[in-house]
């Protein structure tokens, strides 16, 4: 089977038309997250469920704000944490010789969840499935995040200053809400995208 790599353009394709159609669910799903994080074992779940939501994302529907509480993802609690327990302390270790070990191995496992639970993997098949899925396109992925960061920066920049020109509280607020808005749903998209375009590379 021949490896796809990740498309530049159609990443940031994914990113736009997926993140904008489902924006108010995805900050619905992150405002339920966030108001029900106290609530001991409920919030494993929902937390799994976040982690989780690109995955939904990659398949074109407009998600349910609601099913980040299905019973379904506490049933993945022990195999969640052993996979975060695996990854955290090479890629902690990494920071340690010099910060781009761990960046690489962030990339490399960024899709081990996912194959995790969608794929019913376990904790060290997710991980090595994760990190073949993504073997030459750890650059373009590197790339994406780079390219979108610098972009949040300057379009915030712009909006403060306009703001600012404005100068009205209430104005002020609503446009750098939607802003984060926008700018929240289209970085979950991208993540969405990585798994739309590289879960087949792994059977």
């Amino acid at each position: 089977m021949e490896t796809k790599r990740l498309d530049f353009a159609e990443t940031f394709k994914d990113a736009f038309s997926i993140g904008v159609k489902n924006a108010p669910s995805i900050i619905a799903a992150i405002a339920l997250w966030l108001v029900t994080i106290w609530i001991p074992y409920l919030n494993v779940g929902t937390t799994i469920a976040i982690v989780l939501l690109p995955t939904e994302l990659a398949k074109g529907n407009v998600v349910n704000p609601l099913g980040i509480f299905d019973g379904k993802y506490r049933r993945y609690m022990g195999e969640y944490f052993i996979t975060m327990g695996l990854m955290v302390v090479p890629i902690f270790a990494g920071l340690l010789f010099g910060f781009i070990p761990a960046v690489v191995l962030s990339l490399s496992w960024s899709l081990a969840y996912y194959f995790l639970i969608e794929k019913g993997k376990n904790p060290i098949e997710a991980i090595k499935a994760s990190n073949d899925a993504t073997y030459g396109s750890k650059w373009t992925m590197f790339g994406v995040s780079v390219v979108f960061g610098i972009a949040s920066t300057i379009v915030s920049s712009i909006l403060s200053v306009i703001c600012s020109l404005i100068d009205v509280g209430f104005i002020t607020f609503i446009v750098m809400l939607a802003f984060f808005i926008l700018v929240s749903s289209i970085a979950m998209a991208i993540n969405a995208s990585y798994w739309k375009q590289l879960k087949d590379n792994v059977a």
